[in-house]
């Protein structure tokens, strides 16, 4: 069986939570291929060296320095539909010299084929806006399920109580499959803390060199132990250290792993990838601090916050030490990493 796995280059999310379904799909000696670009393409030839890549269009995709995100997006609308039907173009010329049985697309909506089995996930079917958005969700809606369904099957990385995504699956338009917690880590025994605090930085820019700067403002004359990881996959993985303070562009799974595990606390983006990777370690002590004006991380880190799960403030409101204080007062998130939903899917559809 010959697999191309398509991951959206929107921050490295979507790449990561490709990883098991890479892993999975190798141990079944299955022949995969990956099609990306930017940082995703940087992040999976690290992890997977062996594989054969094919660089996608990339989407670009720029965020606001004043958190109006929407208005920022709306004027890319026409720079996105171009990314859409140039990565159908280059599929199809893909496919024109290489054959594949399925093609596996994380939230690449040109990357689906009439002449190969195609698959499209997401967590986000439906798109929640702030209430001043609103009357953009169903015009957003009524195109992201029409596109949707250009695909054979769609999958969403959760399980059937909608247990992370809540409203962002609570669709009955669409016919779509749970295949449970995606993520590209281990459950593991609690290790002893190496650091006070673990800064994960991501997503596109301005706003991640925005977030790097104020984490970095505030951590001036701080006594903790500290390490930055930027979300820079092409500054390498070398973790440099001067005093107190550690940083790298980028860790491998295994190593990002272990600095989670070995920090008493960690501050980071409420991406639903992340979500997922804390939830599959247990991680407790976390402060979420949503992309100002992302509806999606804004939603995710409100419904967390109310649950009593994770401790999430604005980005303009972060006063770290105190922020710190407030996670004791949240359980952290937990969450069995059952394969069985993804292995049933793969078996459904090959």
């Amino acid at each position: 069986m010959k697999i191309l796995i398509t991951p959206l280059d929107w921050g490295l999310g979507h790449a990561t939570r490709c990883i098991p379904i890479i892993r999975e799909l190798l141990k079944r000696n299955y022949e995969v291929s990956i099609g990306t670009s930017g940082g995703a393409l940087s992040l999976l030839k690290r992890e997977f060296s062996e594989l054969k890549f094919f660089e996608l269009t990339s989407y670009r995709a720029e965020y606001a320095s004043n958190g109006s995100l929407l208005t920022k997006l709306f004027f890319q609308l026409i720079k996105f539909m171009r990314a859409i039907r140039a990565e159908h173009r280059e599929l199809d010329q893909i496919l024109k010299y290489n054959q594949f049985d399925l093609i596996i697309s994380d939230n690449r909506y040109g990357c689906y084929s009439t002449k190969v089995k195609s698959i499209f996930i997401t967590h986000q079917i439906n798109f929640v806006f702030r209430p001043s958005m609103k009357w953009a969700e169903s015009i957003v809606n009524t195109w992201s399920r029409r596109q949707i369904r250009n695909f054979n099957q769609c999958w969403i990385p959760d399980l059937p109580n909608q247990k992370f995504s809540g409203e962002l699956t609570s669709v009955k338009e669409i016919s779509f499959s749970f295949i449970g917690i995606l993520s590209r880590f281990q459950k593991a025994a609690k290790q002893s803390d190496t650091y006070d605090l673990l800064v994960l930085i991501s997503g596109p820019e301005p706003q991640r060199t925005i977030f790097e700067n104020l984490i970095r403002e505030q951590l001036k004359n701080s006594s903790m132990k500290v390490l930055i990881v930027k979300g820079k996959p092409e500054e390498g993985e070398e973790i440099k250290s001067r005093g107190l303070l550690s940083e790298a562009g980028h860790l491998l799974s295994t190593e990002l792993q272990r600095a989670i595990e070995e920090s008493e606390f960690v501050i980071c983006r409420s991406g639903y990838s992340s979500i997922m990777d804390l939830a599959t370690i247990g991680k407790k002590n976390i402060i979420f601090v949503p992309t100002p004006g992302q509806p999606e991380q804004e939603y995710l880190a409100c419904k967390l916050m109310a649950e009593g799960t994770v401790y999430s403030v604005n980005q303009d409101k972060l006063s770290l030490m105190e922020d710190m204080k407030q996670t004791k007062n949240f359980s952290g998130l937990f969450e069995d990493s059952d394969t069985s939903l993804l292995t049933n899917a793969i078996d459904q559809v090959l």
